[in-house]
């Protein structure tokens, strides 16, 4: 007998949302910056239901997959101005969108839409991770802030040794551990190398890993029951 799972509400809430987007699409030329933007929303939040769904019900690691690309597929060059005039139909989908967004909670793993906000910083972080848009080695460039990283790589070596403990029934902090470990330090997606002191090739450095390692090490520790 198959396993039945069920769908979050906001999760299921998002869908509904989505559905409305397209129908009004289909029928109405929206053409309002902002309408865009709450398909960014709406979208983005998406995605994000999708692969929460695909790790907690089949066990699928999507973290390959550069889904954080998708926001800057809707940047607008134009200026939101303040005075922006929608239509009828555009008004009908965003309230009703608003009503379902009731369902959001902050806490939550899924969403009904979720607040995605790009910008252009200058920063003078030693450690800011550079990011290339484009081929040309003179544009502009995409830095995470210092918040940003720690959000992305929360764990240093002891709180990612002590998560271990926690989660597996059969973890050991030994050889096999330190194997498992050390040529996932080199993939951005799972570690971030801090460096003290930039400009010295001999300063200190310190680790910092992503959650997603975990998706790794479940391959080769028992997960608690």
């Amino acid at each position: 007998m198959a396993e039945t799972k069920l769908l979050a509400d906001a999760a299921h809430k998002n869908i509904i949302a989505l559905c409305e987007i397209r129908d009004s699409a289909v029928h109405f030329y929206n053409r309002s910056t902002v309408f865009a933007v709450r398909l960014q929303e709406v979208g983005s939040a998406c995605v994000k239901n999708y692969v929460k769904a695909s790790q907690e019900w089949f066990s699928l690691d999507l973290s390959q997959y550069n889904f954080y690309l998708m926001p800057l597929a809707f940047i607008n060059a134009e200026k939101i101005t303040s005075a922006v005039i929608l239509n009828r139909e555009e008004r009908n989908v965003a309230s009703f969108i608003s009503s379902l967004e009731a369902a959001n909670d902050p806490s939550a793993d899924y969403a009904v839409s979720v607040n995605i906000e790009v910008k252009f910083l200058k920063s003078k972080a030693d450690d800011a991770i550079r990011v290339r848009v484009v081929n040309d080695p003179t544009a502009p460039r995409v830095q995470l802030t210092e918040e940003q990283i720690k959000d992305k790589y929360p764990l240093n070596y002891a709180a990612l040794t002590a998560e271990c403990t926690k989660r597996y029934s059969d973890f050991v902090m030994n050889q096999k551990y330190h194997k498992l470990r050390e040529p996932l330090k080199a993939d951005r997606r799972y570690c971030h190398i801090r460096k003290l002191d930039a400009d010295n090739p001999r300063t200190a450095k310190q680790e910092w890993y992503s959650r997603s390692i975990l998706n790794v090490l479940d391959k080769h520790y028992t997960v608690k029951g």
